[in-house]
């Protein structure tokens, strides 16, 4: 849709310890400082897909940046391959651990698809909003300054 353009970056190779250069993880993790919105996708069919999300979330943590306080959705992939009752006890399991948006999808089949890439634009503009209010506090708060702390 015209108007409703993003860069999407995909970053691989985060595994434990990567924040302490184990794997590729330490190299892509400054590429993810500029996102302003993550998709974790989980593999629906780990046995524990809790674990997988904590071991993540705690290398984002261990990195710094400011990662953990990035909006973030969590993509429940390859739902295609679960029985619907897999599907909602995984979900539950990772509603255990965050409050994120929660999508079941499948990359073969297609489904969620729609729906995750709606959920990103939607955060995508939610945290451009927060970014021109910012832009425009600080430049009104630099007009309301004092001329007279402005030297050349």
């Amino acid at each position: 849709h015209k108007g409703r353009e993003f860069v999407l970056a995909d970053i691989p190779g985060l595994i434990e310890g990567a924040h302490e250069g184990q794997g590729l993880g330490d190299r892509f993790l400054g590429h993810v400082e500029r996102c302003g919105i993550l998709l974790h996708l989980v593999d629906g069919t780990q046995d524990d897909v809790a674990d997988a999300y904590r071991t993540i979330r705690g290398e984002l943590a261990a990195y710094g940046g400011g990662l953990t306080d990035k909006i973030e959705l969590i993509g429940l992939n390859k739902c295609d391959a679960l029985t619907p009752e897999q599907v909602e006890d995984k979900r539950a399991a990772l509603g255990a651990q965050s409050d994120a948006k929660i999508i079941s999808l499948s990359g073969v089949t297609g489904r969620g698809v729609k729906q995750v890439l709606r959920a990103l634009i939607a955060g995508v503009r939610a945290q451009r909003r927060t970014e021109q209010a910012a832009a425009t506090a600080a430049a009104q708060e630099a007009v309301d300054e004092p001329a007279a702390s402005w030297t050349p």
